[in-house]
């Protein structure tokens, strides 16, 4: 995985997806986007493969969608 940002989001940052509130910021040549832990879930592959850093404190990259 790409390195991490050590600087915590601000507590007004939105997802850039739905605008919900971001858990997880990734920076890239062009500049930052945030995403709230669904959407960071679901663009995981993207991220890895694209982001320079990636913020993501409470790991909801990793955690796992439940079934039902």
């Amino acid at each position: 995985m790409t390195g991490l940002v050590l600087a915590p989001l601000k507590v007004f940052e939105k997802c850039d997806r739905c605008g919900a509130k971001a858990k997880v910021g990734a920076s890239f040549l062009s500049g930052e986007l945030y995403f709230c832990g669904h959407h960071a879930k679901t663009l995981q592959p993207h991220l890895i493969a694209k982001a320079i850093t990636i913020y993501d404190p409470e790991r909801y990259m990793e955690k796992r969608e439940p079934l039902g």
